[in-house]
């Protein structure tokens, strides 16, 4: 009986495996994906020589294929176009962006208008379906795709970056997401204005406005290629190309674990890093547009000054303050209120600065003025100004008042 059923399963292995080399074998039919290519007049660009300026408009041609990879003339189905890493505007809405655009019916050729490009981008074709659910409509990715080569649009700057905002809270970068790479020239040279703890701030210089962006490295940024030893980046110093994450964290805008390069140059034999400090902006005075947010994000992550400012009544058992050094400023003459009111922040920087021996005990104490100077930071949960300053040393701290109460522990 046993030998039966081995002689059993051994006939219908050879009609299974005869069946298998004799009989037909299956074809795909239907769509398999996109062939998208750019029109014979425009031009994409190379990495070494991109273009001058996004292009205004972006001409396809799309052509539909079959598993044979020849073209596939009677598909006639619905088709999503975006661009892979920005956004592009729609052929009769011009006026507004969108993540992408859905064409009811397949068009072989197309135009579209790309926004907030930098660098290198590439558009994307998804064959889709619309699906009505309770009076709303759902475009639904059927998986077959087709990608057209890259264009190259001109290199991001730091000031581009921080320029296209997308909103009023918080004003993100439009391009938050995104991996960018900044690259210094003969007109466009980038230095390092501040060291603070996790990270640098590195300037565009020559910009006036949205000029600054804050490079998150985690830990104090080190310089350890084409010198002899690893060396921490000093202010001053100027930086050939950045390329990181642009980053949104609560409000402000930062590129996330960046790789850099600094420019070298020879000294006496020797490699060593080129650094200017004439090169740092002085101090943006923002003392009268402390009530005006939007001017306030123009100089985000810049070296900025208040004057005459005094530390305002705050709560000292309160975690903002404990945990890092977080105090309100306010104008001289102004009540403490939110739109006159900015935060500050000396834990790391300027920690000898004694916030609570500085703080009014009532409202007729006399107040102690200074003059402070920093970085720019803003963090959407600080209270009551969404605005924070940072000093970078004590030096940026300048008591105005003879009162011996008033002057600095130490410098």
């Amino acid at each position: 009986m046993k030998r039966l059923f081995l002689s059993l399963i051994f006939l219908l292995f050879m009609i299974v495996s005869c069946g298998g080399e004799t009989g037909e074998k299956p074809v795909n039919k239907g769509l398999a994906g996109f062939k998208v290519e750019f029109a014979e007049n425009f031009d994409p660009g190379t990495p070494e020589k991109p273009l001058a300026e996004v292009p205004a408009e972006i001409p396809l041609k799309i052509t539909a294929l079959g598993y044979d990879n020849k073209p596939l003339t009677d598909y006639h189905g619905k088709i999503r176009i975006s661009l892979q890493s920005t956004r592009i505007k729609t052929p009769k809405q011009k006026n507004r962006d969108f993540d992408s655009v859905t064409v009811i019916n397949f068009k072989e050729n197309i135009t579209v208008t790309p926004t907030n490009c930098a660098d290198k981008d590439r558009v994307v074709v998804e064959d889709v379906e619309i699906m009505e659910n309770n009076g709303e409509s759902d475009t639904v990715p059927l998986g077959k795709i087709g990608v057209s080569p890259f264009f190259y649009t001109p290199v991001a700057t730091i000031s581009m970056i921080q320029g296209n905002v997308m909103d009023d809270k918080g004003y993100p970068s439009k391009f938050n997401g995104r991996n960018l790479t900044l690259k210094a020239g003969k007109d466009k040279q980038m230095v390092v204005v501040a060291i603070i703890e996790g990270g640098f701030y590195l300037h565009e210089v020559g910009a006036e406005e949205y000029s600054s962006i804050y490079m998150y490295t985690y830990s104090t940024p080190y310089v350890d290629d084409n010198v002899d030893e690893s060396v921490s980046l000093p202010v001053g110093a100027l930086i050939e190309s950045a390329n990181g994450s642009v980053f949104e964290f609560f409000g402000f805008t930062e590129m996330s674990f960046p790789t850099f390069h600094p420019v070298y140059e020879t000294k006496n034999g020797k490699k060593t890093l080129k650094i200017d400090p004439k090169l740092i902006p002085q101090p943006k005075d923002i003392s009268d547009i402390l009530d005006k947010p939007k001017e306030m994000e123009k100089y985000e992550a810049s070296l900025v000054t208040v004057n005459n400012v005094y530390v305002a009544w705050f709560n000292e058992n309160d975690d903002s303050f404990i945990e890092y050094s977080q105090f309100p400023l306010t104008l001289t003459g102004n009540p403490s209120t939110s739109d006159t009111t900015i935060m500050a922040q000396t834990l790391y920087t300027a920690p000898l600065f004694n916030a609570v021996t500085k703080k009014p005990k009532d409202e007729n104490s006399e107040k102690c003025h200074y003059n402070f100077t920093g970085i720019l930071r803003q963090h959407t949960s600080a209270r009551p100004s969404t605005w924070i300053i940072v000093p970078r040393d004590m030096n940026d701290i300048e008591p105005l008042d003879s009162d011996p109460d008033c002057k600095l522990e130490s410098k």
